[in-house]
């Protein structure tokens, strides 16, 4: 099961590790605490969606999995045309963070949709029939998430150093790719 859950994390965590490496890359503080708060966003996320899967899958609902894509390439495409917007700014923009508290949570539910749909299946994937099992499922999620996250924040930062403008712009690019990948996949 743990082996299956780690396997499961890593999947999850691609998106989530494409959108850190674009805010790493926007992040003008070089704080480790940004770093460590934007990763955790992004593991808890991954964590809470597939429990709340787990839970609509233990009653028989299916009915997420009709429209949870849209949802995602919706926030996606907006958060990538506005980073995009940003990056024409005449760089006097005095925020530090490349993401406010609440698009940092809107991508993080973007990013984690898919894991709602994992935790509908998690019984019969990772054999998480009980609340232990699914405890131990997400949390070993939660923990690959958030390390590949941090690890993919941190080198968001290295390609910041190239050219702010440019790392916004592929950063936007980045997140309407995603966004239209999420979009065809669903």
């Amino acid at each position: 099961m743990i082996v299956t859950a780690a396997v499961i994390g890593a999947a999850l965590a691609a998106d989530a590790f494409a959108v850190s490496v674009v805010c790493g890359a926007g992040d003008k503080t070089r704080k480790f605490t940004v770093a460590v708060l934007t990763a955790g966003t992004f593991a808890l996320f991954q964590m809470l969606m597939p429990v709340a899967g787990w839970s609509i899958g233990r009653v028989g609902c299916r009915a997420v999995e009709g429209f949870d894509h849209i949802f995602a390439f919706g926030i996606l495409i907006f958060l990538g045309i506005k980073m995009m917007l940003d990056s024409r700014s005449d760089g006097n923009d005095k925020r530090t963070v490349p993401f406010s508290a609440r698009s940092l949570l809107l991508l993080a539910l973007a990013t984690s949709i898919d894991a709602l749909t994992v935790g509908i299946a998690l019984p019969s994937a990772a054999g998480v029939s009980n609340l232990s099992g699914l405890i131990l499922s997400v949390s070993v999620i939660g923990g690959i998430t958030f390390m590949i996250c941090l690890a993919g924040y941190l080198a968001g930062r290295k390609l910041r150093s190239l050219d702010p403008q440019a790392a916004l712009i592929a950063g936007g690019v980045v997140l309407i790719i995603v966004g239209i990948r999420t979009l065809l996949a669903g």
